[in-house]
């Protein structure tokens, strides 16, 4: 008797899910990219080969989003094809729930970062470490704003406070907030984040404005990030971000200008001060070769500030929309 109400228990349980996703408005998009890289970067004076074509050159994300009145859930799976290979991974998919006046979603790796100011030692801007996590977005109005906060946590040894130790481990939370706010032209943003994680990258905090202005076909992003990291052979870095793009209309294209800069400690991170300043200044033209597919052209002038010099870098990236 009890083997069957479980069996019945599962199966309307089973029936009110499928329901469920039966009304759910079904929704997918993707894109794949082509990319021929090359540069002439040297490391102590010696040419550095740049093969034309690499594995991770060729890359597909496609997204499946079902929706309600009350939810969204986002499968986002990133194919990509690396050396190791890793053929697919999820840096996306999410579950979020909608209330009266905000919304909560579950995100199996989140990866909370401060705009897209760069560090060359980091490969990438300032961030909580990617764990899974929680996400609110809260939107506070008639003011057009919305409060965006974050919480995830990591495991780690007493002993050292990072994720390699030994004996007793306990529970580290790391935390990141953001507030946004826009008035046509103009968005302007500020974030914060903070971990207590000592093998995490961005050991510390930092904190961040942006100012977005759109003035078509001109559009303007100007960034601002400070790390205060918590390694005592480490200072406070910062680092700018700005791009300036037009659209030339009629099918012509889009041109845009990118530069990213950062400062001896925070293109250092945890590592300490690099030799110099990390810059890159890039220059890049999008064309509509076709319906939903672009080709991009771009040529940057790269210093990685470890003593190199400047070196030229180009890229052909072929871009279609599914």
């Amino acid at each position: 008797m009890k083997k069957g109400l479980l069996v019945g228990v599962v199966l309307v349980t089973s029936m009110f899910v499928f329901s469920s996703f039966a009304m759910a408005a079904i929704e997918t998009s993707g894109t794949i990219e082509w990319k021929i890289y090359g540069s002439n970067e040297k490391i102590d004076g010696d040419e550095v080969a740049s093969p034309i074509f690499k594995y991770g050159d060729v890359r597909m994300h496609y997204d499946v989003m079902l929706t309600t009145d009350s939810w969204e859930v986002l499968f986002a799976p990133r194919i990509r094809l690396d050396d190791d290979p890793q053929f697919i991974e999820d840096d996306g998919s999410y579950i979020k729930a909608y209330m009266n006046s905000s919304s909560v979603m579950f995100k199996p790796r989140l990866d909370y970062a401060v705009f897209d100011v760069y560090s060359g030692i980091a490969d990438g801007e300032a961030n909580i470490p990617k764990e899974p996590g929680i996400n609110f977005d809260i939107p506070m109005k008639p003011l057009d704003m919305t409060l965006e906060a974050v919480v995830n946590s990591t495991a780690v040894y007493k002993n050292t406070g990072g994720t390699s130790g030994h004996g007793d481990m306990e529970t580290k939370f790391n935390y990141g907030a953001g507030l946004t706010f826009a008035v046509a032209p103009l968005s302007v943003g500020v974030q914060f984040i903070t971990t207590d994680v000592t093998s995490a990258i961005w050991y510390g905090s930092a904190y961040g404005a942006k100012l977005e202005v759109d003035l078509s076909p001109i559009s303007l992003t100007a960034e601002f990030v400070n790390w205060s990291p918590e390694f005592s052979w480490c200072n406070d870095g910062s680092g700018v971000y700005g791009k300036v793009s037009y659209d030339l209309g009629a099918g012509l294209g889009n041109i845009a200008l990118e530069y990213k800069g950062s400062d001896k400690n925070f293109n250092g991170v945890w590592m300490g001060p690099t030799d110099g300043d990390y810059s890159k200044l890039k220059g890049e033209y999008s064309y509509p070769l076709a319906q939903s597919v672009n080709m991009v052209v771009g040529v940057a002038k790269v210093n990685f500030g470890f003593g190199w010099g400047d070196f030229t870098e180009y890229e052909l990236k072929f871009a279609a929309s599914l």
